[in-house]
């Protein structure tokens, strides 16, 4: 069985965490987020993966170089490069070729997911459903337009309530579909999308297009402020009060940071997350803080709900974001 993983967003509500790197490798935990999304499909035994890029794809290819390589029983990677951006079913058919022959799973890029994909797929297989859409239940949390099933694990639509009867009820899809390789032929050359397209033709038409309800834990961070408190979430989740891989001060509470990370003794750092190669000076303080690569925050820097970035090489309009030294603070 192959998998394809989605990673051409651009990423632009997580703007400015992703003005220097894809949105599918940007650190959560301490890993790029893509690392979750191949780990799910390795650990449903897919041989093959294919992933698509599209902004910095260089950030791409570089967060997965060291999966998948020679000599251990994992999934091997491509490459499906898109000078333009195609949407989730033009990414699709583009790489059909090597989709084609058998079921496939697509999985988001930008996820985390804590569940196994096995039971997933057993029921897709069983149901002989064309296409199965992994969903976890709506709740008030979740701001994402709703997928509705019926009493029969159908789907019945996409979006708002309006024309849905009593017994469908609201859920969240988590952005992996379990697909047969028949949908391959109603994909058309060029761009075009999953759920805004094909999915909706196919529920008119009489296919079968069901959900599969995980109840594992699942979440996305598709804008600076839910990352943090999905970062923040996950550590809770875990029962750890850091997760700090590097030198560090005694005085940090929820903060993750890996290891090329240095952070004074003297220096108080809480609810935050630190990327590679940060360093924070002497008597400094901060609370709900990302710092992206390679900054260096010196002494006395006090912040609070706020994102630290490098100065980039090329200067344009700062807007909401303020120069200090080498780096930008925008507002969280």
């Amino acid at each position: 069985m192959k998998g394809m993983i989605l990673a051409a967003g651009l990423g632009t509500r997580l703007h400015p965490l992703t003005d220097f790197r894809a949105k599918a490798a940007v650190p959560f935990l301490n890993r790029p987020l893509i690392h979750y999304a191949w780990e799910l499909l390795a650990g449903a035994g897919l041989q093959e993966i294919m992933i698509n890029s599209h902004h910095l794809p260089h950030s791409i290819e570089a967060a997965v170089q060291d999966l998948g390589t020679e000599g251990q029983k994992t999934p091997s990677i491509l490459f499906s490069h898109e000078t333009e951006r195609l949407g989730t079913a033009g990414a699709i058919g583009k790489v059909r070729d090597f989709l084609a022959g058998d079921t496939f799973v697509v999985c988001s890029g930008k996820i985390y997911f804590e569940q196994e994909l096995d039971q997933a797929i057993g029921f897709h297989q069983e149901r002989e459903s064309l296409v199965t859409l992994v969903l976890v239940p709506d709740s008030d949390e979740y701001s994402y337009n709703p997928v509705f099933l019926d009493e029969k694990n159908n789907i019945t639509g996409f979006g708002p309530a309006e024309n849905r009867t009593p017994s469908d009820q609201p859920h969240v899809f988590t952005g992996v579909h379990i697909l047969d390789p028949k949908i391959l032929d109603f994909i058309p050359a060029g761009p075009s999308e999953t759920v805004n397209d094909l999915y909706p033709r196919f529920i008119q038409e009489g296919y079968r297009v069901q959900g599969f309800v995980s109840k594992a834990y699942w979440c996305e961070c598709s804008t600076p402020q839910r990352y943090l408190m999905r970062s923040l979430e996950v550590l809770q989740n875990r029962g750890l009060d850091n997760l700090i891989e590097g030198e560090a001060s005694p005085l940090c509470q929820g903060v993750v940071a890996p290891r090329s990370v240095q952070i004074d003794g003297s220096s108080v750092v809480k609810d935050s997350v630190l990327w590679d190669d940060v360093k924070v000076g002497p008597n400094s303080s901060l609370s709900g803080v990302i710092v992206t690569n390679g900054v260096t925050l010196g002494p006395e820097t006090h912040l609070e709900n706020a994102i630290v970035t490098p100065l980039p090489e090329k200067t344009e309009p700062l807007q909401a974001a303020q120069r200090v030294g080498d780096s930008l603070i925008w507002p969280l």
